[in-house]
C-alpha cells in the first residue's frame, strides 16, 4: 500500500503522550502509534455505523418472534411429525 505524508498540527499533550508510549516500547515510532490510533478510530466509526443499521432494521420488528424462537418452533413442529 502506498504511503502518503500528512502534516498535522496536534495538541502538544497528545504528542508528548504518544512519545511516552514510544519510549515505553508500545510502538516503534510515532508514525506507528498515530497509524494504530487512526485505525482504531475508523474501526469504531464502522462499528457505530453497523449498530445504527442493525437498529434501523430492528425497528418495527419487536413484535415478531426472534430467530431463535422461530427455529425452536420449527424443530418442535418437526418433532410432532
Amino acid at each position: 500500500m502506498a504511503r502518503i505524508q500528512v502534516n498535522l498540527k496536534l495538541d502538544e499533550k497528545i504528542v508528548h503522550e504518544v512519545e511516552r508510549l514510544v519510549e515505553e516500547g508500545y510502538f516503534k515510532t510515532k508514525t506507528e502509534a498515530f497509524t494504530e490510533a487512526l485505525k482504531l478510530l475508523i474501526r469504531q466509526y464502522k462499528v457505530d455505523q453497523l449498530k445504527k443499521i442493525l437498529e434501523e432494521i430492528r425497528e418495527g420488528t419487536e413484535k415478531l418472534p426472534s430467530v431463535t424462537e422461530a427455529v425452536v418452533a420449527l424443530h418442535e413442529e418437526e418433532d410432532l411429525d
